[in-house]
């Protein structure tokens, strides 16, 4: 399970009190603060590219796309997703 998969799962086991205790009591400080904390972990994704050898693996390069194309298209890739 990867760290993204655990944060949602828990996220969802998290949302449904928070909606229940602030019917019954008000709600939870505790719970409000770790539901705030997952969306923003979860909103916070590092960029990881490919590395010369696994585009090679993947036979972009040599033959195929430019390395200096493909991180043309990273870079826009990159733009569009922060």
């Amino acid at each position: 399970m990867t760290q993204d998969e655990a944060l949602r799962l828990a996220l969802e086991a998290l949302e449904p009190l928070e909606f229940v205790g602030k019917r019954m009591d008000g709600g939870d400080p505790k719970i409000d603060e770790a539901i705030a904390a997952i969306k923003e972990a979860l909103a916070q994704r590092t960029w990881v590219g490919l590395t010369r050898m696994e585009l090679i693996g993947c036979g972009v390069l040599p033959w195929g796309m430019s390395y200096k194309l493909y991180k043309a298209i990273e870079a826009k890739l990159k733009e569009k997703n922060t």
